[in-house]
């Protein structure tokens, strides 16, 4: 008898709670949005920002909207130029880039398209000319340049290219390298007031120490 009357107790308090929580659960017309927009922005009980978001400028223009859960950028996140023209978009899971990104030129032409992983950019990566040319195309590995990287003119010839280890360009760090051994290279030669370097003179000595001395030549006798 205990139990049942505990087990009507809860639905009663159910019934009573599901209606204010309802009750609690908002949605308003995005600030600044045009009087056309139908578009409500959805906040939970606990004033959580939930579904889609559009957010817009003084002048009425969409700047960007996002897919939202439990407050976090979850999902697809779009930013506009004016006249509502795509920008940008890009995917996130819990508030960080996750996912595949592209951006736009005004006129609608990809600009850049590559992806995110857990924050960082990965994978292949490429930009392109206004006109749809490829610009440059290489790989990140957890945020950092990898591998052979290629740069095109606008009729697409190769341009130049280079190589990277964990984000170093490996033929600025073979020139950073020479022109710091030419520098140590000079300074030691002022050093020395243009002579050869000690270690250079010891060998000299070492090679002649090394040569056996010409034996003396008996004097002629004289004849008699």
């Amino acid at each position: 008898m205990n139990f049942i009357f505990r087990l009507i107790t809860f639905f009663a308090i159910a019934l009573f709670l599901v209606p204010l929580s309802m009750e609690a659960q908002t949605e308003k017309k995005p600030k600044y949005a045009p009087g056309r927009e139908k578009h409500k922005n959805a906040t939970d009980e606990l004033g959580r920002r939930q579904g889609q978001w559009k957010f817009y400028n003084g002048m009425g223009d969409l700047m960007y909207e996002t897919e939202y859960l439990n407050d976090s950028r979850h999902g697809m996140h779009k930013r506009y130029y004016p006249y509502n023209k795509i920008m940008e978009e890009v995917e996130y899971q819990w508030g960080i880039k996750d996912g595949e990104f592209r951006k736009y030129y005004y006129n609608g032409q990809l600009s850049h398209e590559g992806s995110y992983a857990s924050g960082k950019k990965d994978g292949k990566w490429t930009r392109y000319w206004s006109d749809g040319e490829i610009r440059w195309e290489g790989q990140y590995i957890r945020g950092l340049k990898e591998n052979a990287w290629r740069f095109y003119d606008r009729k697409g010839n190769l341009r130049n290219s280079y190589t990277y280890i964990k984000g170093v360009d490996q033929k600025a760090l073979q020139e950073a390298k020479a022109a710091a051994d030419a520098k140590k290279a000079a300074l030691d030669a002022k050093k020395n007031d243009g002579k050869p370097p000690a270690d250079a003179n010891a060998t000299k000595d070492k090679a002649e120490a090394a040569t056996p001395e010409k034996p003396a030549t008996p004097a002629e006798t004289p004849e008699k």
